[in-house]
């Protein structure tokens, strides 16, 4: 007996591009609509989130009451944000209250520059343009902390800051000049990284040093350090 059905014919090659084409172009169009979704939901978040504030207020975890900054990540994104950080080397407040181990020196490099505020019981202390600190504590309080000010790099930027605060500090012009001779001869020791210092002074109630650190290669760098 002969079959009669009959045989399904081949799709043509013309025909499966054109099939190809149409289940790319849904692909492509769910894609797109995914990513234009995730973006949208980016943005929102964004809009409703308080690092678009021109004034943001501090949560609990970022700022202490007092206004002391606090260094674990919420802390630390609220201060860059934010553009200022505040230490009190007069405080009580425990180190974990702000963050901070019980002992130890915790390096802390911001993402843009900002204003490190030092309370010392009397005048504030203020250095702009900060981009790194490092806060020592011990026995789970704060008792030092180190700024390398925007003015590291050459020695006429450094002399200029170190000028500007000797009065008010207690170095004098013998003390400038003298620092100045060994940061040159310093310098001029190629290959070999030195440190050179002002003899620490006492003012605020801090004992407050500045350090110059010359590198193998002739960088300058400046570290103040006050301790409490």
């Amino acid at each position: 007996m002969t079959s009669t059905a009959t045989r399904p014919r081949k799709e043509s090659p013309s025909a499966r591009a054109a099939r190809k084409n149409r289940l790319l172009t849904w692909i492509t169009l769910a894609i797109a609509a995914v990513i234009c979704a995730v973006i949208g939901v980016g943005a929102y978040a964004m809009n409703t989130s308080w690092w678009t504030e021109e004034s943001p207020v501090a949560a609990s975890d970022q700022q202490l009451p007092d206004g002391q900054s606090r260094f674990d990540q919420a802390g630390q994104d609220f201060f860059n944000r934010q553009g200022r950080v505040t230490v009190d080397l007069s405080s009580t407040t425990s180190a974990s209250d702000l963050g901070l181990p019980l002992a130890g020196t915790t390096a802390v490099d911001t993402l843009v520059p900002l204003s490190l505020d030092i309370r010392t019981g009397g005048e504030d202390i203020t250095f702009g343009g900060v981009s790194h600190f490092e806060i020592t504590t011990g026995q789970d309080s704060v008792t030092r902390i180190s700024v390398e000010p925007p003015s590291s790099g050459s020695w006429s930027t450094i002399s200029a800051d170190l000028r500007s605060r000797a009065t008010a500090w207690g170095w004098t012009d013998a003390d400038l000049a003298t620092l100045g001779d060994q940061v040159g001869d310093a310098a001029r020791d190629e290959g070999v990284a030195s440190t050179v210092s002002l003899p620490e002074v006492a003012s605020e109630g801090l004992g407050i040093t500045a350090d110059v650190n010359v590198t193998a290669g002739g960088s300058l760098q400046l570290v103040y350090t006050l301790t409490r």
